[in-house]
């Protein structure tokens, strides 16, 4: 397996979500992980639960302080989406479940 595979694995990610790039520093103990989709995806509203397709993304920082026993930062393109019956909604973070000790940072 992979590392994108392994990291989608664990934080919980899916088709349209993907991981597009990785990078450790042992000395600083610190890893930066990158998360993107894809232009014209579709997600799931998380207002009605009908699908709608990503129009646009809005960048975000998620941090959590013992992720693999490294500090991360989850840099995320979160894709907003066109919904039929809601109009423009953000979608759902996987990582930032109940639980997940990811917290937002901007």
């Amino acid at each position: 397996m992979e590392q994108p595979a392994i990291f989608s694995a664990t934080l919980g990610l899916s088709h349209p979500w993907q991981i597009t790039a990785v990078s450790f520093s042992k000395d600083e103990k610190r890893m930066d992980i990158t998360i993107d989709f894809a232009h014209g995806s579709t997600f799931t509203c998380p207002t009605c639960g009908k699908e709608g397709i990503a129009c646009d993304g809005e960048n975000e920082t998620w941090y959590h302080d013992n992720f693999l026993q490294y500090a991360t930062y989850l840099h995320v393109r979160v894709p907003r989406i066109e919904c039929c019956c809601c109009g423009i909604c953000t979608v759902e973070r996987p990582w930032s479940r109940e639980g997940s000790r990811f917290a937002l940072l901007q």
